[in-house]
């Protein structure tokens, strides 16, 4: 009986049930989750005068509900949390800006572009690239220099019609990603792409994921051509820290050298 189940998790308490159910989802056990953050995003929502505590956890439990019922290929279910999360958290900040409580405020960009990703998936999950498109442009205004957001663009419209004639704006922001968002960083045995404030991203997947792209019908000639270059550019980044001629970290080499602490270190 779930009721109890619930009294046991200590539904009364948001904070808890959250960090539970964000647990169990980190643990693969999305069954759980997706039934435990469905309840509360409801029980929250039904609670007609909620303060802003109660508004924030209801933001954090529809962002979370929306991307386990995603996992879980619930894309209708999961597009619909999306558009709600979207509407919660600008009556969420609009209660925080009213109290003037800036902390409260949902405002990370990664946070807020990521929150487009998911819906995105849900859309391609349905067959509906207009929508799809519609969520990964906003991300891509939000982190411009994200090559996930733009291969997805590619991705939507291979996936739905099969072929990529009309993705030259796709393409246009898929290659200024990559060309802006180096250098290829070695961190824990993986390389990365990580421009600052960005969520790191894996370079060997975007790679795999960009040669299907480029073998894909009407993509056209010259956007190809760039797009190959800057996998070649990334390779021989790749082989460079292999081989010991580039730093595994260049920005923070540069930030290091730049520094200079002898010179400082006298003129005092």
């Amino acid at each position: 009986d779930l009721t109890s189940q619930y009294k046991m998790f200590g539904m009364s308490n948001p904070e808890q049930v959250i960090s539970q159910f964000e647990r169990y989802a980190q643990e693969g056990r999305l069954e759980i989750a997706e039934v435990m953050s469905t309840e509360l995003a409801e029980r929250l929502l039904n609670e007609k005068k909620r303060d802003l505590q109660k508004q924030k956890y209801l933001v954090k439990t529809l962002r979370s509900n929306a991307s386990i019922l995603l996992k879980r290929k619930k894309f209708k279910l999961s597009k619909n949390a999306s558009k709600m999360l979207k509407k919660q958290r600008k009556m969420l900040n609009q209660i925080a800006k009213k109290n003037k409580k800036d902390e409260m405020f949902d405002s990370n960009i990664s946070t807020i572009a990521n929150d487009g990703i998911v819906l995105a998936c849900a859309e391609i999950g349905l067959n509906k690239l207009s929508g799809a498109l519609s969520a990964l442009n906003k991300a891509n205004k939000l982190r411009p220099l994200d090559p996930e957001i733009c291969i997805l663009m590619l991705e939507a419209r291979l996936s739905i019609k099969g072929k990529l004639n009309g993705s030259k704006a796709s393409c246009k922001k898929l290659i200024y990603a990559l060309e802006s968002c180096g250098p290829v960083i070695l961190q824990n045995g993986n390389f990365i792409f990580n421009p600052d404030g960005y969520v790191p991203r894996d370079i060997i997947q975007l790679l795999s994921r960009l040669r299907i792209l480029c073998d894909a019908k009407n993509l056209d000639i010259n956007y190809k051509q760039k797009i190959i270059d800057n996998m070649n550019n990334i390779n021989a980044q790749i082989s460079a820290i292999n081989e010991g001629e580039q730093a595994a970290n260049e920005r923070l080499a540069k930030a290091i050298n730049s520094l200079n602490p002898v010179s400082d270190y006298y003129s005092y």
